[in-house]
């Protein structure tokens, strides 16, 4: 069975990730100012989050089909997000400094926890050894 704590990192990536495209709908919605609100991206960030918090939850209903699910979702997040740039270098998308401030960040993040999960179940992420299939990691 794989570690414990590489399951734990790749649920906690997809949570935060949802919960960061959540708050950017909601600021989409108008929530802090009415000036930010687009109601295109609304729905882009809301689908998104969406897809990430079932994946998450799926995660934590069955804990084999953790990874592949991360990949799965990250993934599809991940193009979600190039997409959502390329909108905002097209002119169609939202150009508010917190929108290019927030595809940067959310796409560092979502690159960080694709390789993390791709990566966690052969490589501590900690040290960087190569695990044996039956070897025991010590905490």
């Amino acid at each position: 069975m794989k570690d414990d704590r590489q399951l734990v990192q790749t649920r906690t990536f997809l949570f935060a990730e949802a919960l960061a495209f959540t708050m950017a709908a909601l600021i989409h919605a108008g929530l802090p100012a009415e000036e930010y609100g687009r109601r295109d991206a609304i729905v882009f960030e809301s689908v998104l989050a969406g897809i990430l918090f079932v994946g998450y939850c799926l995660s934590r209903y069955n804990q084999s089909w953790t990874r592949r699910i991360g990949i799965a979702v990250q993934g599809i997040a991940l193009l979600g997000t190039v997409i959502g740039r390329f909108s905002i270098i097209a002119g169609a998308g939202p150009a508010i400094v917190f929108d290019l401030v927030f595809y940067r960040a959310i796409t560092f993040i979502l690159l960080w926890g694709l390789t993390v999960t791709i990566i966690a179940p052969t490589f501590s992420v900690l040290n960087f050894t190569r695990r044996g299939e039956g070897d025991k990691v010590h905490e």
